[in-house]
């Protein structure tokens, strides 16, 4: 199931505009044991050289923006609009641009209108970068 963009958000240059390749992302819901994950998002994507830092490699400030569009579409997922408080995000190893990535995202809780959530982007079966991030509702 594809996750609902709300309408403040459908020009966001990162999520709607082929940022990351030559089509805009597209996030859906995981489903587990044939029921949609409440709490979980993701995306595949084949990143283009637009997203190349050096050569061949995606480039590390668009791959944090990657974690950060999974998150806050997890967040979309569950009828919340919000912002990014903080994003730490880790890199395990480079990403090939040309080849296929999934990106997951979960949300781990929340405390009053602070979320916090977590992603993943793995290529070829392999974990390449992971992110935590706090999200603050947005009105």
């Amino acid at each position: 199931m594809k996750v609902f963009i709300p309408h403040n958000h459908r020009r966001c240059q990162v999520c709607s505009q082929g940022f990351f390749s030559d089509s805009p992302i597209c996030f859906e819901a995981v489903s587990e044991h044939e029921t949609l994950a409440k709490y979980k998002t993701r995306a595949k994507i084949v990143p283009t050289d637009k997203a190349e830092g050096y050569d061949g490699i995606m480039q590390g400030g668009i791959v944090t923006a990657l974690h950060d569009s999974a998150m806050l579409h997890c967040l979309f997922q569950n009828k919340v609009t919000a912002m990014t408080v903080s994003l730490t995000s880790r890199f395990h190893h480079p990403i090939s641009i040309g080849q296929e990535l999934e990106v997951r995202a979960r949300w781990v809780k929340s405390r009053r209108n602070i979320y916090f959530l977590e992603s993943q982007i793995t290529q070829c079966g392999k974990l390449c970068s992971s992110a935590q991030s706090q999200f603050m509702a947005s009105q």
